[in-house]
């Protein structure tokens, strides 16, 4: 975040952070990492591409790390589901994160990813309790490498994207979807992280240490709670809404 006014930088460095942390406070109590807030939030900034990508994976995995143990601790991931899953979106994750974007089409792809995830969560579905884990249908798995690639090229971890559709065809309970979700974020977001690492070296912009703080935090607390806690309705449509509107405006700044 190269911005000239020093005391500039500090506000909006704890601005960002408080954010995170609200943002990972609540999308960890519901298994999600948050990334698709955080893509949002920092694409608002004077961050470049790799910096914003970067930054939302580590926050991902940080705030999934945790609430996949919490999830696993409780038996509620079902891991063949998840790992089958997890088969067909690593390998193009790590191939697109390996891959040099230009500015504007990193942004303007983050911009209709960010609409993409927000028409997603307007499909409407039950949070009802299923007895047995039903098999995943057929176009979960190119659909899941699909989201891989998205998680790759733009920074979302992906559990906005699958969570909906497990939730459509009753795969599971809400606390196995979760914890399914959890177990995809993470595995994708360290993918992702790794190969940028291993193509571009580890280089975080000192901005983004408190940010990795604020999420810590906050996902710790956040894993501990029930996600009863929350009106799922609400933070759905402040969520649309959010991105929605970072989206717009990347697209009015890069088209």
């Amino acid at each position: 975040m190269q911005i000239c006014n020093h005391s500039k930088i500090n506000t909006l460095i704890w601005i960002y952070a408080f954010l995170f942390f609200l943002v990972a406070l609540i999308y960890s109590a519901a298994g999600f990492g948050g990334g698709s807030m955080y893509l949002a939030i920092l694409s608002q900034s004077v961050m470049g591409a790799e910096a914003v990508r970067m930054s939302a994976l580590s926050c991902n995995a940080i705030v999934t790390a945790n609430g996949t143990w919490q999830f696993h601790r409780a038996n509620w991931i079902v891991w063949r589901g998840v790992l089958a899953l997890l088969l067909c979106s690593v390998p193009p994750c790590i191939y697109v994160s390996t891959l040099h974007f230009d500015e504007h089409v990193y942004f303007i792809s983050l911009a209709v990813a960010l609409l993409i995830a927000a028409a997603v969560m307007m499909i409407r579905y039950e949070r009802t309790e299923v007895l047995t884990v039903r098999p995943l249908q057929w176009w979960m798995f190119p659909l899941a490498f699909v989201i891989g690639g998205v998680s790759g090229l733009t920074g979302i971890g992906g559990g906005i994207y699958l969570a909906p559709f497990l939730y459509l065809t009753k795969w599971g309970s809400p606390k196995q979807i979760a914890g399914a979700s959890s177990v995809f974020i993470l595995i994708n977001s360290l993918a992702g992280l790794s190969a940028q690492v291993a193509v571009n070296g580890w280089q975080p912009e000192a901005e983004v240490w408190p940010l990795m703080v604020a999420v810590l935090i906050g996902g710790l607390l956040g894993s501990q709670w029930s996600s009863a806690r929350f009106s799922h309705r609400i933070v759905r449509y402040i969520t649309i809404v959010i991105i929605i509107v970072a989206a717009i405006r990347i697209l009015l700044k890069y088209l």
